[in-house]
């Protein structure tokens, strides 16, 4: 009996040591949360957002507090980027846990696949990891949201609920590797910075992040920019979507529906678009506001193509 007790205690001791282990381990890295890459003039700069202990109290989180800062790092390759990184916090760079990558422009000369490789082979980011795009990406990462326990939080939430409404995709690290080895493109939410005002960031600038399109990854670079009603009828081509909420005059009043069950068929006489609508409440639409609304539809999916 007392040989079990010992080897018991023993095993619950290397574990109890095994975890602190692993937890100063982790103490020594930098957790990022989300990170943008911009490419200009040959260097790569990387701004990441870390999580900060300190920002959030210690151990508590406190979604009233910054828990959050920023950190950048430059280099020719973007391995030395991340590396300078680092070399700025004091800390080895983390991005297993990183819940967004933001593109920016500079990837029209620079491999968006050669990025996304080497982030996932050599840093080990998830596959899983939302990727989207910006005319500069670091702006993205300048902005305080006040809503989410950290500012990464937001726009990922944009995202999420833009999908939801069939409005812009959530394209994963996986989509673009996968879909680029097989010679197709692929469609990565775009976001700007814009001034509306309000109180969605914790200054006073009232500038806040906004989803207003896509960019296409062709070739393994940023091509065209889609709008966002060109967005909108991108997911629907690509089956991303076969639901969607519709604006249009009806009568001289502005009416709203949504467009379920679409069918798409590019023949040889053309497109044909065909779709159910239903009001908001659930009602059916009279013949000729069903068309009014088939026609916003078309018209939505034609630019597209």
């Amino acid at each position: 009996m007392n040989r079990h007790f010992i080897m018991s205690a023993a095993a619950a001791a290397f574990i109890m040591l095994t975890g602190c282990a692993d937890t100063t381990e982790l103490g020594s890295r930098a957790i990022i949360q989300a990170a943008a890459i911009d490419f200009s003039d040959g260097v790569y700069r990387v701004s990441a957002l870390m999580f900060s202990s300190s920002g959030s109290g210690g151990d508590v989180v406190d979604a009233s507090r910054e828990n959050v800062i920023k950190v950048c790092g430059e280099g020719t390759t973007l391995s030395e980027a991340i590396d300078n990184v680092s070399l700025t916090d004091g800390k080895e760079i983390y991005l297993s846990e990183t819940k967004l990558l933001i593109l920016g422009s500079g990837f029209e000369k620079a491999s968006v696949t050669d990025a996304l490789g080497m982030l996932y082979s050599e840093m080990k980011c998830s596959l899983n990891m939302p990727v989207c795009c910006a005319d500069n990406a670091e702006e993205i990462t300048e902005l305080h949201f006040t809503e989410g326990i950290t500012s990464a939080e937001k726009p990922l939430s944009i995202i999420e609920n833009a999908e939801r409404a069939g409005i812009s995709p959530k394209t994963m690290l996986l989509d673009v590797l996968a879909d680029s080895a097989g010679g197709k493109s692929v469609i990565i939410p775009h976001f700007s910075v814009v001034d509306n005002g309000s109180s969605v960031t914790a200054d006073d600038s009232g500038l806040t992040a906004v989803l207003d399109g896509a960019r296409i990854v062709s070739g393994g670079y940023l091509g065209e920019y889609f709008n966002s009603n060109e967005t909108r009828g991108l997911m629907l081509l690509s089956g991303k979507s076969s639901e969607i909420t519709l604006n249009y005059r009806y009568n001289g009043t502005e009416r709203t529906c949504t467009a379920y069950n679409i069918r798409i068929d590019k023949g040889e006489s053309g497109l044909n678009v065909s779709a159910g609508f239903r009001r908001r409440n659930g009602g059916r639409l009279p013949e000729e506001e069903r068309q009014a609304a088939l026609a916003v539809l078309y018209d939505m999916i034609q630019s597209a193509l």
